[in-house]
Protein backbone atom coordinates (compact mmCIF):
# COMPACT_ATOMS: atom_id res chain seq x y z
CA UNK A 1 0.00 0.00 0.00
CA UNK A 2 1.12 3.44 -0.98
CA UNK A 3 1.61 6.25 1.25
CA UNK A 4 0.23 9.84 0.65
CA UNK A 5 4.16 10.89 0.14
CA UNK A 6 4.61 8.60 -2.89
CA UNK A 7 1.69 8.24 -4.40
CA UNK A 8 3.14 9.78 -8.06
CA UNK A 9 6.15 6.90 -7.40
CA UNK A 10 3.84 4.23 -7.09
CA UNK A 11 1.61 5.46 -10.23
CA UNK A 12 4.38 5.25 -12.68
CA UNK A 13 5.90 2.06 -11.55
CA UNK A 14 3.96 -1.38 -12.53
CA UNK A 15 2.43 -3.73 -9.59
CA UNK A 16 4.89 -6.28 -10.90
CA UNK A 17 7.83 -3.60 -10.18
CA UNK A 18 6.55 -3.17 -6.57
CA UNK A 19 9.33 -5.40 -4.91
CA UNK A 20 11.55 -2.54 -6.26
CA UNK A 21 10.24 0.30 -3.94
CA UNK A 22 9.66 -2.49 -0.95
CA UNK A 23 13.95 -2.26 -1.04
CA UNK A 24 14.15 1.07 -1.76
CA UNK A 25 11.40 2.67 -0.48
CA UNK A 26 13.88 4.27 3.03
CA UNK A 27 15.97 5.60 0.65
CA UNK A 28 13.27 7.27 -2.10
CA UNK A 29 11.89 8.65 1.38
CA UNK A 30 15.20 10.20 2.34
CA UNK A 31 16.09 11.61 -1.28
CA UNK A 32 12.65 12.99 -1.70
CA UNK A 33 12.93 14.61 1.83
CA UNK A 34 16.26 16.33 0.62
CA UNK A 35 15.09 17.59 -2.30
CA UNK A 36 12.02 19.04 -0.51
CA UNK A 37 14.50 20.69 2.42
CA UNK A 38 16.32 21.88 -0.42
CA UNK A 39 13.68 23.82 -2.55
CA UNK A 40 11.51 24.93 0.92
CA UNK A 41 14.78 26.20 3.16
CA UNK A 42 16.93 28.12 0.49
CA UNK A 43 16.97 30.74 3.55
CA UNK A 44 17.93 28.59 6.02
CA UNK A 45 21.13 27.35 4.45
CA UNK A 46 21.94 30.83 3.53
CA UNK A 47 21.64 31.78 6.68
CA UNK A 48 23.67 29.16 8.06
CA UNK A 49 26.59 30.16 5.37
CA UNK A 50 25.95 33.87 6.37
CA UNK A 51 26.86 33.01 9.83
CA UNK A 52 30.21 30.76 9.18
CA UNK A 53 31.59 33.83 6.82
CA UNK A 54 30.94 35.70 9.76
CA UNK A 55 32.37 33.91 12.67
CA UNK A 56 35.45 33.62 10.03
CA UNK A 57 35.69 37.67 9.70
CA UNK A 58 35.47 37.80 13.47
CA UNK A 59 38.32 35.18 13.87
CA UNK A 60 40.47 37.35 10.79
CA UNK A 61 39.87 40.52 13.50
CA UNK A 62 41.19 38.15 16.09
CA UNK A 63 44.38 37.60 13.89
CA UNK A 64 45.17 40.84 12.99
CA UNK A 65 44.55 41.99 15.96
CA UNK A 66 47.82 39.64 17.66
CA UNK A 67 49.60 40.45 14.58
CA UNK A 68 49.27 44.20 15.52
CA UNK A 69 49.74 44.30 19.05
CA UNK A 70 53.00 42.43 18.49
CA UNK A 71 54.42 45.23 16.32
CA UNK A 72 53.26 47.52 18.79
CA UNK A 73 55.64 45.72 21.51
CA UNK A 74 58.44 44.97 19.34
CA UNK A 75 58.32 47.61 16.38
CA UNK A 76 60.77 47.51 13.70
CA UNK A 77 63.28 50.44 13.19
CA UNK A 78 60.95 52.56 11.35
CA UNK A 79 57.66 51.60 12.31
CA UNK A 80 55.48 54.75 13.99
CA UNK A 81 53.82 53.37 17.11
CA UNK A 82 51.39 56.26 16.81
CA UNK A 83 50.16 54.28 13.08
CA UNK A 84 50.03 51.25 15.04
CA UNK A 85 48.40 52.77 17.98
CA UNK A 86 45.37 54.13 15.53
CA UNK A 87 45.73 50.87 13.78
CA UNK A 88 44.74 49.05 17.10
CA UNK A 89 41.96 51.45 18.06
CA UNK A 90 40.37 50.69 14.92
CA UNK A 91 40.52 47.13 15.32
CA UNK A 92 39.29 47.45 18.80
CA UNK A 93 35.71 49.56 17.83
CA UNK A 94 35.33 46.99 14.59
CA UNK A 95 35.41 44.53 17.70
CA UNK A 96 33.08 46.12 20.20
CA UNK A 97 30.26 47.03 17.01
CA UNK A 98 30.09 43.57 16.03
CA UNK A 99 32.26 40.87 16.92
CA UNK A 100 31.58 41.27 20.33
CA UNK A 101 27.96 41.40 20.01
CA UNK A 102 26.14 39.07 22.09
CA UNK A 103 23.13 38.65 20.05
CA UNK A 104 23.38 39.93 15.44
CA UNK A 105 19.99 41.06 14.90
CA UNK A 106 18.66 42.09 11.58
CA UNK A 107 19.34 45.96 12.32
CA UNK A 108 22.94 44.95 13.23
CA UNK A 109 23.93 42.81 10.50
CA UNK A 110 22.81 45.51 7.43
CA UNK A 111 23.07 48.96 9.63
CA UNK A 112 26.37 48.53 11.55
CA UNK A 113 28.73 52.12 11.60
CA UNK A 114 31.72 53.69 13.68
CA UNK A 115 30.86 56.25 15.81
CA UNK A 116 32.02 58.49 13.17
CA UNK A 117 29.42 57.46 10.63
CA UNK A 118 31.41 55.32 8.50
CA UNK A 119 29.28 52.06 7.49
CA UNK A 120 30.58 48.56 8.95
CA UNK A 121 29.21 46.69 6.11
CA UNK A 122 25.94 46.49 3.98
CA UNK A 123 25.20 42.82 4.83
CA UNK A 124 27.86 41.68 7.35
CA UNK A 125 27.40 37.90 6.01
CA UNK A 126 27.89 38.70 2.33
CA UNK A 127 29.64 41.77 1.39
CA UNK A 128 32.61 43.85 2.40
CA UNK A 129 34.15 45.14 5.56
CA UNK A 130 35.67 47.99 6.60
CA UNK A 131 37.07 50.19 9.10
CA UNK A 132 36.38 53.61 10.53
CA UNK A 133 38.84 55.43 8.55
CA UNK A 134 36.81 54.15 5.66
CA UNK A 135 39.91 51.16 4.41
CA UNK A 136 38.53 47.83 2.72
CA UNK A 137 39.22 45.26 5.42
CA UNK A 138 37.88 42.35 3.19
CA UNK A 139 35.74 42.29 0.40
CA UNK A 140 33.85 39.43 1.43
CA UNK A 141 33.79 37.18 4.59
CA UNK A 142 34.47 33.51 4.36
CA UNK A 143 36.10 33.68 0.49
CA UNK A 144 39.46 33.68 -0.66
CA UNK A 145 39.92 37.70 -0.95
CA UNK A 146 42.89 39.75 0.19
CA UNK A 147 42.85 40.84 3.90
CA UNK A 148 43.72 44.66 4.96
CA UNK A 149 45.37 46.47 7.43
CA UNK A 150 43.54 49.43 8.91
CA UNK A 151 47.03 51.41 7.11
CA UNK A 152 45.90 50.05 3.50
CA UNK A 153 48.87 47.43 3.87
CA UNK A 154 47.97 43.90 2.85
CA UNK A 155 48.05 41.10 5.94
CA UNK A 156 47.33 38.48 3.09
CA UNK A 157 46.62 37.89 -0.48
CA UNK A 158 44.58 34.80 -0.21
CA UNK A 159 43.44 34.44 3.62
CA UNK A 160 41.44 31.32 3.25
CA UNK A 161 44.01 29.53 1.44
CA UNK A 162 46.48 27.31 3.93
CA UNK A 163 50.41 27.90 2.89
CA UNK A 164 49.67 31.88 1.94
CA UNK A 165 52.34 34.55 2.54
CA UNK A 166 51.19 37.11 5.70
CA UNK A 167 52.44 40.49 6.53
CA UNK A 168 52.87 42.40 9.57
CA UNK A 169 51.33 45.81 9.66
CA UNK A 170 54.80 47.76 8.61
CA UNK A 171 54.92 45.34 5.44
CA UNK A 172 57.48 42.92 6.73
CA UNK A 173 57.04 39.44 5.72
CA UNK A 174 55.70 37.54 8.89
CA UNK A 175 55.76 34.02 7.19
CA UNK A 176 56.02 32.67 3.73
CA UNK A 177 53.22 29.70 4.83
CA UNK A 178 50.89 30.34 7.02
CA UNK A 179 49.15 27.71 9.28
CA UNK A 180 52.13 25.33 7.81
CA UNK A 181 54.30 23.07 10.56
CA UNK A 182 58.12 23.61 10.08
CA UNK A 183 58.25 27.23 8.75
CA UNK A 184 60.14 30.14 9.50
CA UNK A 185 58.53 33.49 10.96
CA UNK A 186 60.44 37.22 11.59
CA UNK A 187 60.04 39.85 13.63
CA UNK A 188 58.51 43.12 12.54
CA UNK A 189 61.80 44.47 12.08
CA UNK A 190 63.32 41.15 10.04
CA UNK A 191 64.82 38.55 12.59
CA UNK A 192 64.06 35.23 13.28
CA UNK A 193 61.33 34.29 15.66
CA UNK A 194 61.82 30.39 14.87
CA UNK A 195 62.74 28.03 11.90
CA UNK A 196 60.41 25.41 13.10
CA UNK A 197 56.71 26.92 13.95
CA UNK A 198 54.21 24.44 14.97
CA UNK A 199 56.41 22.35 16.36
CA UNK A 200 57.11 21.32 19.92
CA UNK A 201 60.53 21.60 21.09
CA UNK A 202 61.61 23.66 18.53
CA UNK A 203 64.03 27.21 18.55
CA UNK A 204 62.53 29.89 19.20
CA UNK A 205 64.85 33.47 19.39
CA UNK A 206 64.70 36.89 21.17
CA UNK A 207 64.78 39.36 18.77
CA UNK A 208 68.05 40.79 19.57
CA UNK A 209 71.89 39.60 19.81
CA UNK A 210 73.48 36.85 21.73
CA UNK A 211 74.31 38.81 24.70
CA UNK A 212 77.58 36.91 24.98
CA UNK A 213 79.06 38.99 22.25
CA UNK A 214 78.89 35.89 20.06
CA UNK A 215 77.33 35.58 16.68
CA UNK A 216 73.62 35.32 16.38
CA UNK A 217 70.50 36.34 17.43
CA UNK A 218 69.70 35.34 21.88
CA UNK A 219 67.46 32.26 22.36
CA UNK A 220 64.33 31.84 24.36
CA UNK A 221 64.63 28.11 24.62
CA UNK A 222 66.16 25.63 22.00
CA UNK A 223 63.11 23.19 22.89
CA UNK A 224 60.19 25.67 24.04
CA UNK A 225 56.60 24.03 24.60
CA UNK A 226 58.43 21.39 26.20
CA UNK A 227 56.89 20.95 29.93
CA UNK A 228 59.56 21.25 32.64
CA UNK A 229 62.56 22.27 29.84
CA UNK A 230 64.83 25.25 30.55
CA UNK A 231 64.00 28.65 28.79
CA UNK A 232 65.88 31.28 28.79
CA UNK A 233 64.71 34.35 31.06
CA UNK A 234 65.74 38.22 29.89
CA UNK A 235 66.49 40.52 33.56
CA UNK A 236 67.90 43.76 34.19
CA UNK A 237 70.23 44.70 36.96
CA UNK A 238 70.59 47.87 39.04
CA UNK A 239 72.30 49.94 36.20
CA UNK A 240 69.24 48.58 33.48
CA UNK A 241 71.97 46.09 31.73
CA UNK A 242 70.33 42.81 30.91
CA UNK A 243 71.33 39.68 31.64
CA UNK A 244 70.01 35.94 31.29
CA UNK A 245 68.65 33.15 33.67
CA UNK A 246 67.78 29.97 33.62
CA UNK A 247 63.87 29.17 34.51
CA UNK A 248 61.81 26.42 33.43
CA UNK A 249 58.87 25.64 31.03
CA UNK A 250 55.87 25.39 33.09
CA UNK A 251 51.87 25.60 33.04
CA UNK A 252 50.69 28.03 30.37
CA UNK A 253 53.90 27.59 28.81
CA UNK A 254 53.93 24.31 27.77
CA UNK A 255 52.65 24.42 24.73
CA UNK A 256 51.41 22.09 21.93
CA UNK A 257 51.92 21.50 18.59
CA UNK A 258 48.46 23.22 17.56
CA UNK A 259 49.35 26.52 19.71
CA UNK A 260 52.81 27.01 18.25
CA UNK A 261 51.34 27.51 15.14
CA UNK A 262 49.57 30.88 16.27
CA UNK A 263 53.24 32.54 16.65
CA UNK A 264 52.06 35.82 17.26
CA UNK A 265 50.48 34.71 19.91
CA UNK A 266 52.60 33.01 21.85
CA UNK A 267 54.87 35.95 21.31
CA UNK A 268 52.47 37.84 23.02
CA UNK A 269 52.57 34.51 26.51
CA UNK A 270 56.81 35.74 26.08
CA UNK A 271 55.85 39.46 26.29
CA UNK A 272 53.47 39.08 29.33
CA UNK A 273 56.44 36.99 31.03
CA UNK A 274 58.25 40.66 31.32
CA UNK A 275 54.81 42.81 32.54
CA UNK A 276 53.97 44.40 28.46
CA UNK A 277 50.85 45.34 27.98
CA UNK A 278 48.82 44.60 25.38
CA UNK A 279 45.11 44.54 24.57
CA UNK A 280 44.90 41.59 22.35
CA UNK A 281 42.82 39.86 25.75
CA UNK A 282 39.88 41.94 24.96
CA UNK A 283 39.35 40.17 21.33
CA UNK A 284 38.81 36.83 22.57
CA UNK A 285 36.28 35.59 25.37
CA UNK A 286 37.78 36.69 29.02
CA UNK A 287 38.44 32.89 29.94
CA UNK A 288 39.89 31.86 27.11
CA UNK A 289 43.73 31.65 26.61
CA UNK A 290 45.79 33.98 24.25
CA UNK A 291 47.26 30.89 22.36
CA UNK A 292 45.60 28.97 19.79
CA UNK A 293 44.85 30.12 16.07
CA UNK A 294 41.98 32.20 15.62
CA UNK A 295 40.95 30.13 12.54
Amino acid sequence: MCSGRVHIICAIISPKDNYILKGELTLMKTIVALILITFISPKLFAASTGSDNFSTACATVEFMAKMVAVNLLIPGNHDSLNELQQMQNSLKELNRRVCQSVLLTENTRYESYYGNGTRISRDLYNSAWYFPNGQLFMAQPGEDVSIYYPNGRVMSYHWTHGGEAVFWPNGQIATFRLRYADETWYYPGGQIITYEAGIQGGRWFYPFARLDGRLGQEVISSNWGYDDEDFNYLNFDSRGNPYITRERIRRKLSLSDSDLLDVAGVLLLITRLYQAEDDARQFVPADANITGPAW
